[in-house]
């Protein structure tokens, strides 16, 4: 008996199973009850934003495309796909969506605060989403304070609910 081939087939047997889970689990899957404009608010819990409130409102197709704003910015390339699998929803980690895009302008215009990139994790609960907004950037404030791209701006209680 050749252990050595048996190991081997069971690694490439775990490999292709790993990258189906990941495919299925990266996916686009937008039930129809998801699809629509949706709006909402959420706090923005950075120290050195002075404004509180990051408005959101994005419109969710059936494709899985995303289209919409973030704050003042326009969300660009928006993408609307699965976050985990069923182990990530076991352990509850994350969230079981995502929205990531880029961002065209100013999140927080009055603040002349700009990020070029966002990711906006949900869950669907009761017909709205619920989660919260990270941009671009490291996790830490500079040493400077300053609000350039090198500090993420992250806000949570994000409630989207249907609009008309």
């Amino acid at each position: 008996m050749n252990t050595t081939r048996h190991i081997g087939r069971l690694i490439a047997t775990l490999a292709i199973l790993l990258t189906a889970w990941n495919s299925w689990a990266a996916g686009s899957v937008v039930a129809p009850a998801m699809v629509g404009h949706w709006e909402g608010n959420a706090r923005i819990i950075v120290s050195w934003c002075h404004q509180t409130n990051l408005v959101v409102n994005v419109d969710i197709h059936a494709d899985g495309s995303v289209t919409g704003a973030v704050g003042d910015a326009k969300l660009t390339d928006g993408r609307f796909q699965r976050n985990r699998g069923w182990l990530g929803r076991k352990l509850n980690l994350a969230t079981d969506y995502i929205i990531t895009g880029g961002l065209d302008g100013a999140i927080v215009a009055a603040e002349g605060i700009t990020r070029s990139k966002v990711k906006i994790p949900l869950n669907f609960s009761d017909g709205m989403f619920l989660g919260g907004v990270n941009t671009s950037g490291s996790g830490f404030e500079g040493f400077d304070g300053k609000k350039g791209e090198g500090t993420w701006l992250a806000a949570r209680s994000l409630k989207l609910v249907r609009s008309p």
